[in-house]
């Protein structure tokens, strides 16, 4: 017996849930009814009438949907529907999720308790494996690279630099995979020894297999490849003597560089040099991959695109790789952000392959954003759809939504009081018991106590924990100590996850327009940050 469902909506929101809700019986052949509540705005309908509604639907439905924007518990409403009550998504559009779950799916929806698109995304996910498996792809160091994504195939550059044992370097390797990459690219400059190099990549080959390679040194590359020791070769231009001395079969990418070395500014003069290198690698027995180059801000990056939307016409057999890196380190902004959107527009222009590096501070963790990014704007094109409320994000510092519910506090408290006047009479006491330094160290937070039980050192990987054994061990006795604790380990704890430098009694976070001047079209000049501006 199909299942038959209720949604519950206000009076405004009617019409447009029933233009939705048509589209799903439709798709689906269910009993799927709009009942309205006598309020105009969902958000707003209280708990009491939801609860005579419910009792007045109770044995008819298998499944009851309310606004997720109510601000209260649905705790004890399934009680007075007889069936589970569930929060529906925040827009009414996203109620078309309920056609792709199915029956089967109805039933993880009333064990979580609200339609979102994490129930959908293992869905999705599957769709996109058997997608790769049977769209045109490249072998590409054992990874199917499609030629059109989706999906988005994630490539790490790790820059080999001299000083660093090749231990660590295929340690970094082994890390950068298990953060998200797909391929590792080894990066070498130009003052290495060529044996030298030879042996960093015979150990890079032993502990994670064959590597694509990027190196000035064409004779490193050469006899890299005859080796057998990497799987890809970065960057073949125009005159490259590589052409001619590579194995046959040998993988490459190819860029838009004349003879003299100068990339054509003409959108439709480098795909043309692009054209004549694809088709030269191939004549040479090569399996080429295009990279039209990702132009820096302010220098093309927005012809660049251009550059990928013609060579993904021009070149319909041949896979694109973005070197996006080239963009986001070049951006004083959070790099997740740059990443997101960086990601969607080049595999919208084409291009399957992303390349990205971590080689500044500001740019932590790029490579498991990318890998992020390259899931979502997977799902984007595959299901044709924003890449948002897919289950999967880039969001930390900022939040789509409220989240939780607000304890509800009492009307009349006996007193109000400002803090920040109490603050100001309360002095610093300095606790005899002794002091503490803290500090993060990678995952780590170090608390070390120097008092009157000695130096004895904590650590741990959450401020919770540390507040507790400083607490066990009676290594703090005033309360304003202990509450000064608690409020740096975590400030230290958010320090560690958001691989953040941490200094103790500095603030971890300043938002850009408490610290940056901006320059106001409408006043015509600069305008002071709003951290730095006078209070009235």
């Amino acid at each position: 017996m199909p299942p038959r469902i209720a949604l519950v909506t206000g009076k405004r929101a009617r019409n447009r849930v029933e233009s939705v809700v048509s589209d799903i019986r439709r798709a689906t052949g269910w009993t799927i009814d709009v009942v309205e509540a006598p309020i105009d705005v969902a958000s707003l309908i209280p708990r009491d009438i939801l609860e005579d509604i419910l009792r007045g639907l109770r044995g008819r439905y298998d499944l009851i949907i309310v606004p997720g924007t109510l601000s209260y518990s649905l705790d004890g409403l399934e009680e007075a529907a007889g069936a589970p009550v569930v929060r529906g998504p925040p827009d009414p559009e996203s109620l078309r999720l309920i056609a792709e779950l199915g029956e089967d799916g109805l039933q993880r929806l009333a064990e979580q308790g609200s339609l979102s698109p994490s129930l959908m995304l293992d869905k999705w996910l599957e769709e996109l494996r058997r997608h790769h498996l049977s769209t045109p792809s490249v072998e590409v160091c054992s990874v199917r690279v499609p030629v059109r994504p989706p999906p988005i195939v994630v490539a790490a550059e790790v820059f080999v630099r001299q000083g660093i044992s090749a231990e660590d370097i295929a340690g970094r390797a082994e890390e950068l995979l298990g953060r998200g990459a797909d391929i590792i690219v080894a990066g070498f400059g130009q003052s290495w020894e060529r044996e030298e190099a030879l042996r960093v990549l015979r150990v890079l080959v032993d502990r994670i297999g064959p590597v694509a390679l990027d190196t000035p040194d064409k004779v490193l590359a050469r006899d890299a490849a005859r080796e057998g020791l990497n799987c890809l070769t970065l960057s073949l231009s125009e005159g490259d003597p590589l052409f001619n001395e590579l194995p046959r079969g040998s993988q490459v990418v190819v860029i838009p560089l004349d003879s003299s070395f100068n990339v054509p500014r003409s959108v439709s003069k480098r795909v043309e040099l692009l054209e004549r290198l694809v088709k030269r690698a191939q004549q040479k027995g090569l399996v080429p991959i295009a990279d039209p180059m990702v132009d820096p801000p302010g220098w093309g990056l927005a012809r660049s695109v251009a550059a990928y939307l013609e060579a993904s016409e021009r070149l319909p057999e041949t896979p694109l790789l973005a070197g996006i890196a080239n963009a986001y380190e070049l951006i004083d902004a959070d790099s997740h952000g740059q990443v997101a959107v960086l990601t969607q527009l080049f595999a919208e222009a084409g291009a399957s392959l992303m390349l990205v590096t971590e080689e500044s501070r500001k740019t932590v963790m790029a490579t498991t954003e990318a890998a992020i990014a390259a899931t979502m704007t997977s799902v984007s094109l595959l299901k044709n759809r924003w890449p948002k409320d897919l289950g999967i994000d880039l969001l930390y510092a900022k939040e789509k939504r409220p989240s939780g519910d607000q304890p509800r506090l009492p009307r009349r408290p006996r007193l109000s009081l400002d803090a920040n006047t109490l603050a100001a009479w309360y002095g610093f006491r300095q606790d005899r018991t002794g002091s503490h330094l803290i500090v993060v160290e990678g995952d780590t937070i170090r608390d070390v106590y120097i008092g009157r039980r000695g130096v004895i050192e904590l650590r741990g990987s959450n401020g919770r924990d540390l507040y507790k054994a400083v607490a066990y061990l009676g290594l703090a006795s005033e309360p304003s100590h202990y509450a000064y604790l608690g409020y740096e380990l975590c400030r230290a704890e958010l320090a560690a996850i958001m691989k953040r430098s941490y200094v103790q009694d500095e603030p971890l976070l300043t938002p850009p327009w408490m610290r940056c001047s901006w320059y106001s079209a409408r006043a015509m000049s600069p305008i002071k940050p709003i951290g730095q501006r006078e209070k009235r």
